[in-house]
């Protein structure tokens, strides 16, 4: 088990390298599909012209900017929006990502989008230094076992997708690792964490094997997003797999929290009263269980719905006027419903699961 000074040390040596590679290795990068096009940095040190104008009788909002590229070579650029896109107009001193792009023997030159890894880099630092402040050494624990998740993510689950094994099984084991290393990372080796790690593997299981009942049931195919249907151009990817897996994934932290929660209350609650018995005590977890169920799945619905709010507002506007029903029954629809009624039915298992196995093992040691 590492100790706070080793935890401190890893920390601080990851967000150094957090800031050095995003700075460096971030800050110019080459298109790898069109080697005629190159991204580069560049900062906004003039604007000549900006406003609306009309071409041709169709109102177009117009920039005529210089703009000083990484080496040092300052360039004109001119740049045209939708007048209902105003709002992003140019800014005298602001870094953008300028794509120089080869044609013909010209180069030519285009504002692709704000620079904004440098803001990104101070939002993520002081996130990381907020929960040490706050947090303590659980804090420390907690970022490695965040740093350990992106790892698993980024260097196994997505590669082996790619690589054609499927999704549901590469996220499950993943699911595992994430969740034996980043848990007692997080909260420390005890027997009050291994009972949570074990309801939340026990629980994790039950979420693949009823979302894949779902998914069968309703004859979802896993292709309810526009990503899903680029990722099948030119890649061996199981649509339905990655559906699971992502539901997985999503549900794991949610689990987590629940797990640790309620064996630690379990125990708190013998060592104020050894002398109970197990179903007096399983009772009294389960009324705090039932406030965390209540919590959490609200969240968790509202974290899926979140992330769709586009989507939601789309149908609401319905622009093809097409039944309510036929809207509900689209797969795009179907699979978020079941996501949250997916998640939500493994965490109202894990209370239980995680109330009674704590109890009896704490009552065990009085």
């Amino acid at each position: 088990m590492l100790n706070v000074k080793a935890k401190l040390l890893i920390l601080i040596l990851f967000i150094f390298g957090f800031f050095f590679f995003a700075n460096n290795a971030l800050a110019e990068a080459r298109d790898n599909v069109d080697y005629k096009e190159i991204f580069v940095r560049g900062k906004v040190v003039e604007i000549l012209k900006q406003g609306t104008q009309s071409i041709n009788g169709i109102s177009v909002y117009s920039e005529q900017l210089k703009v000083q590229m990484s080496e040092g070579k300052i360039v004109s650029i001119n740049r045209s929006l939708d007048p209902k896109l105003s709002y992003q107009k140019s800014i005298k001193g602001s870094e953008v990502v300028i794509k120089k792009q080869e044609a013909g023997g010209k180069t030519q030159y285009f504002v692709y989008e704000p620079y904004r890894l440098n803001s990104l880099l101070y939002i993520a630092g002081f996130f990381l230094l907020f929960i040490v402040f706050v947090a303590g050494k659980r804090g420390v624990g907690a970022i490695i076992g965040l740093l350990i998740s992106i790892l698993v993510i980024g260097f196994y689950i997505i590669p082996q997708i790619l690589a054609g094994q499927d999704p549901l099984i590469v996220c499950l084991i993943g699911s595992f690792i994430i969740l034996l290393t980043s848990t007692y990372l997080a909260h420390g080796i005890s027997v009050k964490t291994t009972i949570a790690v074990g309801a939340t593997g026990i629980s994790l299981l039950f979420a693949a094997l009823i979302s894949a009942y779902f998914v069968g049931l309703l004859h979802i195919f896993g292709l309810g997003s526009e990503e899903i249907y680029n990722l099948q151009m030119g890649n061996s990817i199981n649509p339905k797999g990655l559906l699971l897996g992502s539901i997985l994934i999503g549900t794991l932290g949610a689990l987590n929290d629940i797990t640790t929660t309620q064996a630690i209350t379990m125990f708190t609650l013998v060592r104020e009263n050894p002398k109970q018995k197990i179903l007096d005590l399983f009772e009294k977890g389960m009324e705090i269980g039932k406030e965390h169920i209540a919590s959490l799945i609200n969240t968790l619905v509202l974290a899926y719905a979140g992330s769709s709010l586009a989507v939601f507002i789309f149908w609401e506007l319905n622009p093809a006027n097409l039944p309510w029903w036929v809207i509900l029954n689209n797969e795009a629809t179907v699979e978020e419903i079941v996501r949250s009624l997916a998640g939500s039915t493994a965490l109202i298992l894990a209370v239980p699961l995680t109330t009674l196995l704590a109890a009896w093992i704490a009552l065990k040691r009085r």
